[in-house]
């Protein structure tokens, strides 16, 4: 698991290293660009928490890491990796006498984002959560707003997901993070 983490991790990294020193012409913008590869900071909410035999909302921090694929300027398609960096223990969605423990979950999502406005988009997506008790099937819908900086071909990216896991358990997050536009 940490392995493929360390892996998926480094591949996103290896392809927003290549293209971040090139020169680019002034006359390019978002629109001509057709990758983005975002770095996210997150909080992940679940209201099925058990906190000492208490059922609780948990909070715990996430991290993100998205590459999407930029048809035009309405449509991309892309692959959306979170990491929950806390253990917790949830009751499961099926009963309430069930309990599911959750090490570091790892979750890997290929998502379809429409753009409402130049700055404002939807997405939906699914995939699957990694973890070592159990994996899950992940249903993602989302929201974010993106605030463009043209000259530097970078955008900051404010993004509220919800994640219905499938027998299991549902989470949303709020996040933050900056988003690259390369060719």
């Amino acid at each position: 698991m940490k392995t493929y983490c360390i892996l998926v991790f480094s591949f996103f990294i290896f392809l927003f290293s290549t293209d971040c020193f090139s020169q680019k012409p002034e006359t390019e913008t978002k629109a001509s660009n057709k990758h983005s590869i975002g770095a996210f900071i997150s909080h992940t909410y679940i209201n099925q928490g058990r906190i000492d035999g208490e059922l609780k909302r948990l909070s715990a921090p996430s991290l993100g890491l998205n590459y999407n694929y930029i048809f035009n300027d309405k449509w991309s398609f892309g692959l959306h990796n979170d990491i929950i960096i806390e253990s917790f223990i949830v009751e499961s969605a099926n009963s309430e006498e069930e309990f599911i423990e959750r090490e570091l979950p790892f979750s890997t999502i290929l998502v379809g984002t429409y753009k409402i406005t130049e700055s404002l988009g939807v997405a939906a997506g699914a995939g699957v959560e990694w973890e070592k008790n159990a994996n899950f099937t992940v249903v993602r819908l989302g929201v974010e707003y993106g605030l463009e900086l043209e000259k530097e071909s970078l955008e900051v990216l404010f993004v509220f997901n919800y994640d219905v896991l499938v027998n299991a358990y549902n989470s949303f997050n709020f996040g933050i993070g900056i988003n690259k536009f390369f060719r």
